[in-house]
C-alpha cells in the first residue's frame, strides 16, 4: 500500500517511542510545578493576597483547570498528534495561529527553564554555607545542576520519569506529613474550618490576585499531550494523567494552605507578607520535627532540580516537533539510535540555557534578577496560551466538532467558561504585571509586548512558508496526513522534508 513520503520519514526516523503509563506521565509533568518548592516558597504569596480564603481559591482554581482540561483533551482526541499547544491551536485556528503558538510556547518554557538552575545554585550555596560555614559561588551548583539535566535530557524519557517519580514521592510525603502533623495537633487557631472554606472568600477584593498566582502553581500539567508518542495507549493515558495531575496538585495545595492557616490564624497575611521564605519551615519545625529541617531543605533543592528537568524535557519536545515539521531546522528532529531520545533538541536546549547563564556567571550579576523576573514572564506566556487553546476548541467545535458527535459540554460549555475566566486573568496580568515580575507599575510592560511579538512573528513565518515553502506549510501542526504533491511521488515528498 502506498504511503506518503513524509509519513514514512516521521514514523521510521523521527517518531519518539516509549511505554509510560498514566502514573509516570502524571508525576513527570507534576515535577514541573515543583510541589515542595511551591508549598514552601510560593503558597505564602497566595496567602498574602488570599488570606484565609486561599484554600477555597485553590479549589476554585482546580475546578477552572478541570474545565480547561475538558476542552484541551477534546482537542487531544480530535487531533491525535503530539505537539500540545502548537498542534491543538493549529487544529482549531489554523496553521498561522498554530505556528505562532508553537513559537510562543517554546519561548515561554525556555524563559521559565533559564531561571530555575540559577535559583538552584543560589539556594544550594546558601544551604551549603549554613551547614559548613564555607562559602562557594552559586554558579558551582548551577553548573552542576545544568550538567545533570543535560545528561538526563539526552537519555530516554523513561530514565527521567523514574528519577522524577522518586523525587515527587519524597516531596508528597513531606507535604502530607506537614498537613497531618498540623491537623493532628489541632492548633488553637482563631479561624474555624467553616470560615476558611467559605465560598464568600472568592469575592474578596484581592482574591483574583491570589487566583492568578494559584494558576501559575499548576503550570506543567498541560504538557501531557507532548508525550503522546512516548506513552502506551495515549487516548487513555493522557486524559488520566491530565485529570489526575490537576486534582492531585489542587488538593495538595489546598490542604497545605489550610494547614498554614490553621497554624497562623488571623496573622496569616502578616506572616506571609513579612516572612514568606520561612513561613512553611517554621511551621514544619513546630508541628512535625525540627530535626527534619536540613532534609526538607535538601528536598526543596531536589524539587527545583526535578522541575528544571521536567521543563527541559517539555522544551526539548517542542523543538523536536517543530523540527519535524520544518519550522525549525530538520537537524532537531533526529532520534538517538540507542537512547531513542530527541538528543539533538536536548543538546540545543542545554546549550541555549548555558548561554543565558554565562553572562551572569562571568559578570557577577545578581542571579535573583534572572529567576525572579523570568518566572513571571513565563507565567504570562502560559496564561495567554491556555486562553488561546480554549478559543481554539470553541472554533473547532462550531466548525467541525458538533457535526461529528463531540460532547457539547466538553467541547463548548467547559472551554467557553474557561476562556472567559482566562481572559479575565490575562487582563489582570496586563494591568498588574509588576506583581509577577517585580518593579514599578509599567516598568516591565515591554516584556508582555515581547510575548505578543513572538506570536505575531510565528504567524508571519507561517505566511512565508505558505508562499515560499508550501511543503513545510502543509506539515505545520504535526500534520501526519501530508501527501505528496499532485502528480508527485513519495520520493519527492521525502526530498521536500529532508531539504
Amino acid at each position: 500500500m502506498k504511503t506518503s513520503g513524509y509519513r514514512a520519514i516521521a514514523e521510521k526516523g523521527n517518531k519518539l517511542t516509549g511505554n509510560m503509563g498514566a502514573f509516570g506521565l502524571a508525576l513527570s509533568v507534576l515535577a514541573f510545578s515543583a510541589p515542595l518548592t511551591t508549598v514552601s516558597g510560593y503558597v505564602p504569596v497566595a496567602l498574602m493576597y488570599g488570606g484565609a480564603a486561599s484554600p477555597t481559591i485553590f479549589i476554585a482554581t482546580m475546578v477552572l483547570l478541570m474545565l480547561f482540561s475538558l476542552g484541551y483533551l477534546t482537542l487531544n482526541h480530535a487531533a491525535k498528534r503530539p505537539g500540545d499547544f502548537y498542534a491543538f491551536i493549529t487544529h482549531g485556528l489554523g496553521k498561522s495561529a498554530g505556528l505562532g503558538a508553537g513559537l510562543l510556547a517554546t519561548i515561554t518554557y525556555f524563559i521559565i527553564l533559564a531561571g530555575v538552575p540559577a535559583y538552584f545554585g543560589v539556594a544550594s550555596a546558601d544551604l551549603q554555607r549554613t551547614l559548613t560555614g564555607w562559602a562557594f559561588p552559586w554558579y558551582y551548583f548551577t553548573l552542576a545542576c545544568w550538567l545533570a539535566i543535560a545528561i538526563f535530557g539526552y537519555l530516554h524519557i523513561e530514565v527521567s520519569a523514574k528519577f522524577l517519580t522518586w523525587v515527587m514521592v519524597a516531596e508528597v510525603i513531606v507535604c502530607i506529613a506537614f498537613c497531618t502533623g498540623v491537623i493532628g495537633s489541632n492548633p488553637a487557631s482563631d479561624l474555624p474550618p467553616n470560615a476558611i472554606f467559605s465560598p464568600s472568600g472568592l469575592f474578596n477584593a484581592n482574591s483574583p490576585f491570589a487566583m492568578l498566582f494559584a494558576v501559575s502553581f499548576f503550570m506543567g500539567f498541560e504538557a501531557t499531550a507532548l508525550f503522546r508518542d512516548e506513552v502506551r495507549d495515549p487516548d487513555r493515558t493522557i486524559p488520566r494523567a491530565t485529570y489526575g495531575a490537576v486534582i492531585f496538585i489542587g488538593l495538595l495545595y489546598t490542604f497545605c494552605a489550610y494547614a498554614l492557616i490553621r497554624v497562623y490564624g488571623h496573622d496569616v497575611i502578616s506572616v506571609a507578607t513579612q516572612s514568606p521564605a520561612t513561613m512553611f519551615q517554621n511551621a514544619f519545625d513546630k508541628f512535625v520535627s525540627a530535626r527534619m529541617r536540613t532534609p526538607v531543605a535538601i528536598l526543596v533543592l531536589t524539587s527545583a532540580f526535578a522541575s528544571s528537568l521536567s521543563i527541559h524535557n517539555v522544551l526539548t519536545r517542542y523543538l523536536h516537533n517543530l523540527g519535524i515539521d520544518g519550522a525549525f531546522p530538520q537537524y532537531l528532529s533526529a532520534i538517538h539510535p540507542k537512547h531513542l531520545s530527541p538528543h539533538r533538541s536536548s543538546v540545543t536546549v542545554s546549550t541555549l540555557t548555558l548561554l543565558v547563564l554565562l553572562p551572569f556567571i562571568v559578570t557577577g550579576a545578581q542571579p535573583e534578577l534572572l529567576y525572579g523576573r523570568l518566572s513571571g514572564v513565563g507565567t504570562a506566556g502560559g496564561l495567554i496560551l491556555m486562553t488561546v487553546v480554549n478559543v481554539s476548541c470553541l472554533v473547532w467545535y462550531f466548525r467541525e466538532g458538533r457535526f461529528i458527535g463531540a460532547g457539547v459540554f466538553k467541547a463548548c460549555v467547559a472551554p467557553g467558561i474557561s476562556a472567559v475566566l482566562f481572559v479575565a486573568l490575562v487582563v489582570l496580568v496586563g494591568k498588574h504585571f509588576e506583581l509577577l515580575v517585580g518593579g514599578e507599575p509599567g516598568q516591565s510592560t515591554w516584556m508582555l509586548y515581547s510575548l505578543c511579538a513572538v506570536q505575531i512573528f510565528g504567524m508571519a513565518l507561517a505566511v512565508y512558508f505558505r508562499k515560499a515553502k508550501p511543503e513545510v506549510f502543509r506539515r505545520l501542526g504535526r500534520n501526519r496526513d501530508v501527501e505528496p504533491r499532485d502528480g508527485g511521488t513519495d520520493d519527492e515528498a521525502v526530498l521536500a522534508v529532508t531539504q
